[in-house]
């Protein structure tokens, strides 16, 4: 059907100039009906010619046709499945998607490069930005609120791809986590306390590991009332309550719009004197920032990291903080995020394709060579006893929480 697709889109496109067309043109109805149209008049005259294979579905080629030629192909159907949350393309004939965590084939395909590449052209246009030769790479928020990353030629050297991320619908609570076997009862009561007793928390993962949804599960347990400031390169934190202020970082366009970084919202978020500051996925001279208000009077901070294990995540914290300072000492650096982070959460996706929590560790401070680590909780891979056990470790500062009237229960730490 693809090759039928083609020759009917080879057609389409020169009589209508649907290459020259602007994309704002696009969703014209009377463009639609009078494509449609001409699309039912060749696939009858293929029909009845013999030229049109028996095993085709008219019906279903005149409607994948007419998405390819005016809409967004194979997306269109993908787009619309409530269910599914990632789209990724790989090339034309690629296409994977996320549904409920896993990871599958879509069983369908562009029928051509060209018209691939027209679709990706179709979704970067509203945004105002431009995807071309000379600007190969976009990653931008959607007007839907959809995160897309695509690239093209010459950048990517095997044809045009893109991976589409969905807006989060779902907020997440630390209750909705034990259901959905993402941590254990003890290691919510636990963060409910971190959480309480307003310790910094830094939490960590691979991309796509389920790290936003702990994070907007922390910020959700903030005391209600709470002013909530939360900063993000591309806004992707879902939090059900009215004392949250979202801010998302902007990229220029070299006509005049001018770069707002991360790094400039972050001291602008500081300014707004949040109860609770929330900075998702650091990756960039901003940890510098960060730290150093972690480290001083802004507690209770929750943000997000790139690292495979609370150590990995510090050592980036360190790097990236270097950038913002070239000529600090390491060692006076490291000593500050020893300081400034309380408590690391690693998260990890499993071969289930379930996201949990892989760790739970306390930072006690800092050492010549790296951070003193303290593991409080772990999973250890085995669901059928509960997969989640605990260290014996009682962290450090929950022998003050008593004084300051915080609940503090330590036969949680007890296997």
């Amino acid at each position: 059907m693809l090759d039928v697709q083609r020759s009917i889109l080879d057609r389409i496109v020169p009589d209508f100039s649907l290459d020259k067309l602007p994309p704002d043109r696009l969703g014209d109805e009377d463009l639609w009906q009078r494509a449609e149209g001409a699309i039912i008049d060749l696939v009858e005259t293929m029909d009845a010619s013999g030229n049109l294979p028996k095993s085709i579905d008219q019906d279903q080629l005149i409607k994948e046709t007419l998405n390819e030629a005016l809409g967004l192909g194979p997306l269109e159907d993908l787009l619309a499945d409530e269910d599914i949350t990632e789209i990724i393309v790989d090339r034309r004939d690629r296409i994977l998607i996320s549904r409920r965590g896993a990871v599958a084939g879509a069983n369908r395909a562009f029928s051509s490069d060209e018209t691939f590449r027209r679709v990706v052209e179709r979704l970067v246009a509203p945004s105002g930005h431009t995807i071309d030769e000379e600007n190969p790479f976009v990653d931008i928020k959607l007007r839907d609120g959809s995160r897309l990353a695509a690239a093209v030629p010459p950048v990517a050297v095997r044809g045009a791809c893109l991976t589409l991320r969905k807006p989060n619908a779902t907020n997440y609570s630390l209750a909705d986590l034990i259901t959905r076997k993402a941590m254990s009862p003890n290691i919510s009561d636990f963060l409910q306390t971190c959480v309480g007793a307003r310790q910094n928390i830094l939490v960590c993962g691979a991309p796509s590991s389920g790290k936003t949804a702990v994070l907007s599960a922390l910020a959700g347990a903030a005391p209600v009332g709470e002013r909530i400031v939360s900063v993000e390169e591309v806004a992707e934190l879902s939090l059900d309550r009215d004392d949250w202020i979202g801010l998302e970082a902007r990229p220029g366009d070299g006509n005049g719009l001018a770069t707002v970084d991360m790094e400039q919202l972050l001291r602008g978020a500081l300014r707004m004197r949040p109860d609770r500051l929330v900075v998702a996925d650091v990756r960039g001279s901003e940890a510098l920032e960060l730290i150093s208000a972690m480290a001083s009077s802004n507690d209770g901070a929750l943000a997000s990291v790139a690292g495979d294990s609370p150590a990995a995540s510090l050592a980036r914290l360190t790097a990236m903080a270097r950038m913002g300072s070239p000529g600090t000492p390491v060692e006076a650096l490291r000593e500050l995020i020893g300081h400034a982070v309380d408590v690391i959460v690693h998260v990890a996706r499993y071969a289930d394709d379930i996201f949990r929590i892989a760790q739970v560790a306390e930072v006690t401070g800092a050492t010549e060579r790296g951070f003193e680590i303290r593991e409080v909780f772990s999973f250890r891979g085995s669901i059928a006893d509960g997969g989640f056990t605990a260290s014996g470790v009682v962290p450090e500062f929950y022998t003050g929480l008593e004084a300051r009237g915080i609940a503090a229960d330590t036969s949680i730490f007890q296997n």
